[in-house]
């Protein structure tokens, strides 16, 4: 599906209010105590961003939607004590834990920013990365058009996003498991912000060009996530239902529901169960361009 010219598939304000109450209340503290959790979980992609994005000594990075700076305080490691590094994040709580994460490895060479990247100034960059972090602007041709403005002559950009739920049995297992305990819910809009935003590489497209920036190589990334980080089933369900879509959808329910969803999360889970890890694949896109 690609958008028709000026069609928008929600209100921009709603969806960054939304974003802004969830990531700077509760949502963005429980993200911040479960991110060393999901930082194990999510090495395998960390690693093949990395790579794919090849970050020079020297060079000035800016990381969007950074939250916890896993990736920033590679990308920093990367470019070397002359490089330098914006991470920019809405969430506070989670670029104070990122602060804190690059005191402890001795990285000095990075500056934390609480901004929205769809509309505030910019530093100049040389390369324009993102782990998760570009599916979710109101209106994102706007978005990447504002971004592109502040890139450094023979600038890039290098992010990865999550092809569809189908592709992704590390979330949709368990969301099958809880589905038959709840009441049906809406259907998506196709290419709506969030965390399937960009699950359709003909709608990357579309957004890029239309903000100026080139025709995108788009690479599947395939990869096996340890959703239990090491830890086994019981880490497995902690991680499944207090973060994602699980957490989101059992939100408010009684207790005896959620007692039940879990435990069907629990039995669907157990066949990729091997020692303590529970390993299932997920899909992404890795995705280049230049402006």
């Amino acid at each position: 599906m690609r958008l028709l010219e000026g069609q928008k598939l929600t209100s921009a304000e709603n969806v960054k209010k939304d974003q802004l109450a969830f990531w700077n209340g509760q949502g963005g503290e429980i993200w911040v105590a479960r991110q060393s959790h999901t930082d194990m979980t999510l090495e395998p992609v960390s690693k093949a961003l990395l790579s794919f994005a090849n970050p020079g000594l020297g060079e000035h990075v800016l990381d969007v939607g950074c939250g916890c700076g896993a990736t920033t305080l590679d990308f920093a490691e990367a470019v070397g004590p002359e490089g330098r590094i914006v991470g920019l994040d809405i969430s506070q709580s989670m670029l104070t834990e990122g602060e804190r994460r690059a005191r402890l490895r001795d990285l000095n060479n990075i500056k934390w920013i609480t901004a929205d990247a769809s509309e505030a100034d910019l530093e100049g960059y040389d390369l324009l990365a993102s782990t998760f972090g570009l599916m979710f602007f109101g209106e994102p041709v706007g978005a990447f058009a504002h971004m592109r403005r502040f890139a450094n002559p023979g600038a890039r950009m290098a992010f990865v996003c999550w092809r569809n739920l189908d592709a992704n049995p590390w979330m949709k297992v368990p969301m099958d498991a809880v589905r038959p305990h709840l009441p049906p819910r809406p259907t998506g809009t196709p290419n709506a912000p969030g965390m399937f935003g960009f699950a359709d590489p003909d709608y990357i497209s579309h957004v890029l060009t239309e903000a100026g920036w080139s025709a995108p190589q788009i690479e599947r990334l395939d990869v096996d996530l340890d959703i239990a980080a090491g830890g086994g089933l019981n880490a497995a369900l902690t991680q499944t239902t207090q973060i994602g879509a699980v957490n989101s959808w059992l939100r408010g329910q009684p207790g005896d529901v959620v007692d039940a969803a879990t435990e069907s999360i629990s039995k669907a889970l157990t066949p990729y169960v091997e020692r303590e890890t529970v390993k299932l694949a997920a899909g992404m896109w890795l995705v280049g361009s230049t402006p």
